[in-house]
């Protein structure tokens, strides 16, 4: 990656270089021809009154007269005829003769190895006036220009080079870092974070993002490892007593009551393990994209009494009162088996959580186009610092995380999980020793 960064670095720097170095070569080129243009028509305006004449005297009026106004530049002159004759000519001259199309015209022309600068303009009598000035301090100049932007050219390739890699690795260093903190990053180490001090803007946002995907990472693996364990113990503890109750069973010959106890006890572990499977199935069903449930239009007034009309008797048994308030026709779009189940989960929980002489209410409002179903009871309500994970899987709020009343510590869990299935939210408040209330949002019209 450096090597490929430096070379298109010093490439890019090289044509820049190129560029103006031809640019510079050209415009000082031009530059001379500029100035030795102007020196060809200042000799030309001496030599046109004498090109008129066709004579020996007048070539050396013409050569004396150009002579001391070119200083010491050699200067090379040429008159010819209307048919092209040569009529006067310097002593010397091999310049290729001119053409008398596109007069007046300024040219470079190669005589003898030499580089004249030549002028040829038409005079009033027909004739044409050619003059030349050789120009090899000039080329001389004008070399030298060109050898030293050469030079100048090639070191500053080589600095290009060196500084292109300077900076590729200088640029490289913190993604190398970064790449070489992804690449040591184990199960055992997803604590450890990328270090954003000294980072380029661009990268350290870079850094910063992809440190919030470890701390997801991290919280995923914790919650997972708190799954696999909590999961453990909730299998142990019923496949423990089934197994102990089985093995006592066939320790010795027992009666048939015997044995039907048994098997009942042994029953109701399977029927346990097989609520916990169930749940967990739902759950991760759940949380697979593109499951969605099968949603009806309901009158949810009605499915409240179906979910009172099962718990009536567990609620009577426990001496509570089971009641609510809910207007009849109330319509609500939700899949109903999945209703009935997070109304229910809520109704047991309470009937589980509230003591002898309690009331249990479910209550409807409807605010803003949603229906809110709050189920409150009069219970002995959950501590602040456990309200936060109470949907959690398995959690329970008594540190002894009993398993009286078939409490599995999921309920609560998948009420949340039935909600996000149909857009909805559920929330909790709770008094230490007043109850609980629970509430369910969710749209009243379609979705």
């Amino acid at each position: 990656m450096s090597l490929r960064m430096t070379a298109w670095y010093a490439g890019t720097a090289f044509l820049l270089v190129l560029l103006a170095t031809s640019l510079l070569t050209w415009s000082f080129g031009a530059r001379i021809a500029r100035q030795e243009d102007r020196t060809l028509h200042v000799l030309a305006q001496i030599a046109r009154p004498l090109g008129g004449a066709a004579d020996p005297s007048a070539s050396q009026a013409i050569a004396s007269a150009l002579e001391r106004a070119g200083n010491t530049r050699e200067i090379q002159f040429r008159v010819i005829g209307p048919h092209g004759r040569i009529t006067i000519q310097s002593k010397g001259n091999h310049l290729p003769l001119p053409s008398s199309v596109g007069l007046p015209n300024v040219a470079t022309l190669d005589s003898g190895g030499m580089a004249f600068r030549v002028l040829t303009q038409p005079l009033p009598n027909g004739f044409m006036l050619q003059i030349a000035i050789a120009s090899p301090g000039s080329q001389a100049l004008l070399l030298r220009y060109r050898e030293t932007l050469t030079l100048i050219l090639a070191v500053s390739i080589i600095l290009c080079a060196v500084l292109g890699y300077l900076i590729a690795r200088s640029g490289m260093r913190p993604i190398e870092r970064i790449a070489e903190t992804a690449e040591n990053i184990r199960l055992s180490t997803l604590h450890e974070r990328l270090d954003v001090a000294g980072l380029p803007a661009e990268l350290a946002a870079l850094a910063n993002t992809f440190n919030l995907m470890l701390d997801r990472l991290e919280q995923s693996f914790l919650q997972l490892s708190q799954f696999s364990a909590d999961l453990a113990h909730e299998l142990r503890t019923p496949i423990s007593n089934l197994r102990g109750e089985l093995e006592v069973a066939l320790s010795r010959p027992r009666s048939d009551d015997t044995y039907r106890e048994v098997l009942g006890s042994a029953l109701e572990e399977c029927t346990r393990i097989s609520r916990v499977i169930q749940s967990l199935l739902f759950l991760a069903r759940a949380e697979m994209v593109g499951a969605p449930p099968a949603v009806e239009a309901l009158d949810l007034a009605s499915e409240i009494a179906t979910v009172l009309e099962f718990y009536q008797p567990m609620a009577a048994e426990a001496g509570l009162s089971l009641t609510a308030r809910v207007r009849p026709g109330l319509p609500i779009r939700f899949d109903r088996i999945l209703l009935q189940q997070a109304l229910g989960n809520l109704v047991a929980n309470a009937i589980a959580h509230t003591g002898t002489g309690g009331q249990i209410t479910i209550e409807v409002a409807e605010v803003l186009e949603q229906l809110s179903i709050r189920i409150k009871d009069t219970g002995q309500g959950i501590a602040p610092e456990h309200l936060p994970h109470v949907f959690d899987r398995f959690y329970r709020a008594d540190p002894a995380r009993s398993h009286v009343g078939g409490n599995l510590g999921l309920g609560l869990a998948v009420v949340r999980a039935i909600m996000d299935l149909h857009g909805g939210r559920v929330s909790i408040e709770s008094t230490q020793g007043q109850g609980t209330t629970v509430s369910l949002l969710v749209a009243a019209t379609a979705r």
